[in-house]
């Protein structure tokens, strides 16, 4: 992603976050994708309950995005580290999980999750050669099953 992309990108965030009354300071993180972290007073209310309004907005940046550069581009917001902080929880849940599946033989549940984050319990577990997991059941109720390899 170029410079002038980012700019761009970083401008539609701002426009966003000034209709709803926010201001923020973003900063980004290159790398792939890019991730253009918004540090603000009013981080919960844009997390939302489960970081739902924080997957809102980062489609709503997106399609404005494609909208401006008329070319699709990759690229993650977040807020105060939101997003990486969940991902560490995610990692460690599906740690935890692998090993009382491995203990009890017994297939194991977990709550509903944002697709973003049932990818990062799949990877994590993708790590145990002797379990496997599924996604079971239909959005927005979609879960993982993770269970003990036959």
């Amino acid at each position: 992603m170029t410079d002038q992309q980012q700019e761009t990108i970083k401008q539609i965030l701002q426009d966003i976050l000034s209709h709803m009354g926010i201001t923020a300071e973003i900063t980004t993180e290159t790398g792939e994708p890019v991730v253009f972290n918004l540090k603000t007073e009013d981080s919960g209310m844009l997390i939302g309950s489960h970081g739902q309004s924080l997957s809102a907005l980062q489609y709503i940046a997106r399609l404005l995005a494609y909208k401006k550069l008329n070319e699709s581009s990759s690229f993650i917001v977040d807020v105060e580290g939101y997003k990486k902080t969940r991902e560490e929880f995610l990692r460690e849940l599906a740690r935890q999980a692998a090993d009382r599946v491995r203990d009890t033989k017994e297939s194991l549940l977990l709550k509903p999750m944002a697709a973003y984050e049932r990818r990062v319990v799949h990877s994590e577990i993708s790590n145990f050669p002797d379990i496997a997991t599924e996604s079971v059941g239909e959005e927005p109720e979609r879960r993982i099953l993770i269970k003990p390899k036959a």
